[in-house]
C-alpha cells in the first residue's frame, strides 16, 4: 500500500507537481557560467537568494518544494514559505565531486535531524543515489535502506532518487547502456521500499514519445511504489512532451528543477523572468500531469 504520508506532497487529483531547488555547487557553477564569472566569485548568499526567489515565484504553483539545509534552510523553516499548501521536502544527501562532474557521488547525511525538520512542518525527505554498476552497488542499496528507515522513524515519507552514470571502464570502452541501467537501478533501489521513487527521463526525453512511454511503463512495472520524473539532462523544450510520455507510462508526476528555472539565471531581473516565463511553464506542465499521470494512490 502506498505511504499515506504522500498526501502532503500531492495535489487533490493524486498527482505530483513538485519543484526541486536543492542544487548546491552545481547551482554555483550555473550562476558563474551564465554571468561570466568563476565559481569562487559567486557568494553563498547569492545561492540562497536565488533559491528564495524560486520558492516565492514557483512554490505556490507546486504541490511540493525541495530544498537543501545548506543554502535553503530558511525555505525549509517556512520563511519564505513556498506556499501554504506546498509540502516542504528536505534534501538528506551529502554530495561530493569527481573530476569532470559537479556531483560525482552522494550519500545519506546521518547527522541530519529529521525529527527536527518534521517538527518544523517539513513533509518529506529526499536522498540522491548516484548509481554505477561497480563493486559499491551493495553499499548504495544499504545507504538507501538506512535513509528509508530514518524517515520512517521520523514519521515522514522517503523519496529515493536514482541517477545512473557509467563506470570508468564503461566510459572508456563505450559499453554503458543507460536505458537498461535505469531499470536495474530502479529495481535495486526499489527493494528498500521508499515512499516515492524519482527517476531520470528515458532517452533524455528525445525522439519518439511512444518509445519513452514504453520505457516508463517498464520502470513502472519494476517498482512497487509511485514514481516521478526529474528534468536534469532534458532540454527545456523537450521536457513537457517527456513528462506527458512518462506519465502515460505510469509516472505520477514530476519533481523537477533545472527545466523550470535555469532560464532566469542569466537575467538582470531574475524575479521578473521567474514570474513571466517560469510560472506559465510550470502551469503548462501541471496541466500535462493532470491529463496524463497515474494518481499515486493507484500505484
Amino acid at each position: 500500500m502506498p505511504d499515506p504520508g504522500l498526501r502532503g506532497l500531492a495535489r487533490p487529483d493524486g498527482t505530483f507537481v513538485m519543484v526541486a531547488m536543492d542544487q548546491r555547487e552545481s547551482l554555483r557553477g550555473m550562476l558563474a557560467q551564465t554571468s561570466g564569472r568563476t565559481t569562487d566569485a559567486v557568494p553563498d548568499a547569492e545561492l540562497g537568494e536565488f533559491k528564495q526567489d524560486v520558492a516565492v515565484a514557483l512554490g505556490p504553483e507546486a504541490s511540493g518544494f525541495l530544498a537543501d539545509p545548506e543554502f535553503g534552510a530558511d525555505i525549509l523553516a517556512g520563511s519564505p514559505s513556498p506556499g501554504a499548501e506546498t509540502g516542504r521536502i528536505v534534501a538528506a544527501d551529502r554530495l561530493s565531486s569527481r573530476p569532470g562532474e559537479v556531483v560525482g557521488d552522494a550519500w545519506f547525511d546521518q547527522t541530519l535531524d529529521l525529527p527536527k525538520y518534521a517538527a518544523q512542518g517539513v513533509v518529506a525527505a529526499k536522498l540522491l543515489i548516484v548509481w554505477r554498476e561497480d563493486d559499491r552497488m551493495g553499499e548504495r542499496v544499504a545507504d538507501a535502506a538506512r535513509f528509508v528507515a530514518a524517515c520512517r522513524d521520523a514519521g515522514m515519507p522517503s523519496i529515493v532518487e536514482g541517477v545512473v552514470r557509467p563506470t570508468a571502464e564503461q566510459q572508456a570502452n563505450g559499453t554503458f547502456d543507460r536505458e537498461a541501467t535505469l531499470l536495474r537501478c530502479a529495481r535495486e533501489l526499489g527493494t528498500v521500499e521508499p515512499s516515492l521513487y524519482k527517476a531520470e527521463v528515458p532517452y533524455f526525453g528525445r525522439g519518439d514519445a511512444d518509445r519513452i512511454a514504453a520505457a516508463a511503463a517498464e520502470l513502472t512495472g519494476s517498482i512497487t511504489c509511485p514514481w516521478v520524473v526529474l528534468s536534469s539532462h532534458v532540454e527545456r523544450a523537450d521536457f513537457p512532451s517527456a513528462v506527458a510520455a512518462c506519465c502515460r507510462g505510469g509516472a505520477s508526476g514530476m519533481l523537477a528543477g533545472r527545466a523550470l528555472w535555469t532560464n532566469a539565471l542569466p537575467a538582470a531581473d531574475r524575479k521578473r523572468l521567474l514570474r513571466e516565463e517560469s510560472v506559465p511553464y510550470l502551469r503548462e506542465l501541471a496541466a500535462i500531469v493532470s491529463a496524463n499521470a497515474r494518481p499515486w494512490t493507484d500505484a
